[in-house]
């Protein structure tokens, strides 16, 4: 039996500019995401649109390669309904960008509750840890409340969140490009 593992190289003659190149990229995005808050929120949408689309497409194949599954009908009706619901999306960009706030604080919500259920099923197991889970799951119920309540509070959040995400995506991508050089 053979046994792999990535590694990363520190070759200096490697693809480490790729890194820097990268890392000046998401860094510029992200600050261009926070400065153009309405063109990003845009984009967020359309991009949101495209995913939706792309997750019928994958639920729908999923559906046919298990199409001896006892539930391979519900597979196929969600992924043909993603579909539809993207394409209307996709199609009606203002449509997309007054419910996204709402589709981003369910999908939060109810990831909220699974950490929630999670960390009370690990604390009757007596698994260590389950109260960060159990805090995170409050938190994040808070916030998916605020954004589903405070549309306005969901869509500045969205914007800063991505914003932030891609400048510290960038800084990451960076520091790595000098990481292990001697």
């Amino acid at each position: 039996m053979t046994t792999t593992s990535a590694t990363t190289s520190t070759d200096p003659k490697g693809f480490r500019w790729l890194y820097l190149i990268l890392g000046i990229v998401l860094f510029v995005f992200g600050i261009g995401i926070i400065r153009h808050p309405v063109a990003s929120y845009f984009g967020l949408a359309m991009y949101f649109s495209i995913v939706i689309i792309v997750i019928g497409i994958s639920e729908i194949m999923n559906a046919f390669a298990g199409g001896n599954s006892r539930h391979w009908g519900w597979g196929l009706f969600i992924g043909l309904l993603d579909l539809i619901i993207g394409f209307i999306l996709l199609i009606h960009p203002i449509i997309t960008e007054d419910i996204l706030p709402y589709i981003v604080g369910f999908i939060l919500m109810f990831k909220s509750i699974d950490y929630i259920a999670e960390s009370l099923q690990m604390s009757s197991l007596k698994i260590r840890g389950w109260g960060w889970i159990f805090i995170a799951g409050i938190i994040t119920l808070f916030f998916s409340f605020m954004i589903v309540f405070y549309p306005l509070f969901g869509i500045f959040n969205i914007i800063i969140w991505t914003g932030l995400s891609f400048i510290f995506a960038g800084i990451s991508s960076f520091v790595y490009t000098f990481v292990g050089r001697g």
